[in-house]
């Protein structure tokens, strides 16, 4: 098993319609249509014959046609018609590749790999369950999904990237507790103050202790936790599909508990999330140039660096398809200021 041996979103549900659909997750061109009766089916984007993009063709019956000569393709890749040897004529055994596809919480998923799916797609925590509120973002960065999911589970950045919008520069200490496993590696902090800044002016309450934990997990998940209680809970979880080697497209679900209040918030929150993710989006495309005019990464790295060696070191064994390392939960202790 490799990287792409995991399930990763291709479209959003909604993207779907009565048009073929083009989408490039892991920089494979596959074409995505719906049959008749609502199912979502996944091919390489191109005619057996050649070549031409099926995506620039047409759905019916559930199946694609080819703009060019008008072969036509079923859900499992099979060409069932081709007009110019008439009705009467045998078809060549002349398809194409099919990708497992799964739908669900308003998302296509994809199975890039060459090995049978032996898992379901990740379940975004708390989506569509009453008392939660939830909004969806979709972004492109320009940069490596590595970067993406560093940044996403990096707190001392968001000081300087978001001073005043988000965190603001405390020099209290404060404990992280670091656990790993074969696939996964999480860091909760403790005694985390709560400094003057626009979000937990608007949304944190006062006098309740605050447990927040960021989360990674194979292969490109992030999950950011800021719990107050079961009525004051903020989860933010992203889903990173690599495009090319420098080009991301980030889904991010952001769910929350807020009472009856919650679809008010969601009205302040929302374009204040997606401020802040534009500020992301800028930093990584910096960082990016200079990897560039670098001619590629000159890293080092402290101990407040938490994750980002991590999450390199697990997704380069599932890139060289070496078995995920069997641990026990490992814990570490350290010391922060934000």
């Amino acid at each position: 098993m490799g990287l792409k041996d995991f399930w990763y979103i291709a479209a959003e549900s909604r993207e779907l319609k009565c048009k073929p659909f083009a989408a490039a997750p892991f920089g494979e061109p596959m074409v995505l249509f719906r049959s008749a009766d609502g199912r979502v089916s996944a091919l390489e984007d191109r005619c057996s014959h050649r070549n031409m993009p099926l995506s620039m063709g047409r759905v019916s019956s559930g199946c694609v046609t080819c703009p060019y000569h008008g072969w036509t393709f079923d859900g499992a890749g099979r060409c069932v018609q081709i007009p110019s040897l008439g009705s009467s004529q045998r078809l060549p055994n002349h398809g194409v590749r099919a990708y497992p596809v799964r739908e669900h919480d308003g998302y296509v998923w994809v199975y890039p790999g060459e090995s049978i799916p032996e898992s379901a797609p990740f379940q975004f925590p708390h989506y569509g369950e009453r008392a939660w509120t939830s909004f969806r973002m979709r972004t492109r960065f320009r940069a490596s999904v590595e970067a993406c999911l560093e940044n996403f589970l990096d707190c001392p950045h968001t000081v300087y990237v978001h001073g005043g919008w988000f965190r603001n520069h405390d020099t209290r200490e404060l404990s992280a507790t670091v656990r790993s496993t074969s696939e996964s590696v999480d860091v909760e902090f403790r005694g985390e103050p709560m400094t003057r800044s626009l979000v937990s002016r608007l949304f944190f309450p006062n006098g309740r202790e605050l447990r927040h934990t960021d989360r990674f997990l194979m292969p490109n998940i992030s999950r950011v936790d800021y719990d107050f209680g079961a009525d004051r809970h903020f989860i933010i979880t992203s889903q990173c599909t690599p495009l090319n080697e420098c080009e991301t497209e980030v889904h991010t679900v952001v769910t929350f508990s807020f009472g009856r209040i919650a679809p008010l918030v969601r009205l302040l929150l929302e374009p204040i999330c997606r401020k802040i993710i534009r500020q992301d989006v800028d930093v990584l495309a910096m960082q990016s140039e200079q990897l560039r005019r670098f001619g590629g990464p000159r890293f080092c790295h402290v101990e407040t660096d938490l994750l980002g060696l991590k999450i390199q070191s697990m997704r380069r064994r599932a890139e060289r398809s070496e078995p995920a390392v069997e641990t026990t939960d490992q814990e570490r202790e350290i010391t922060i200021c934000f």
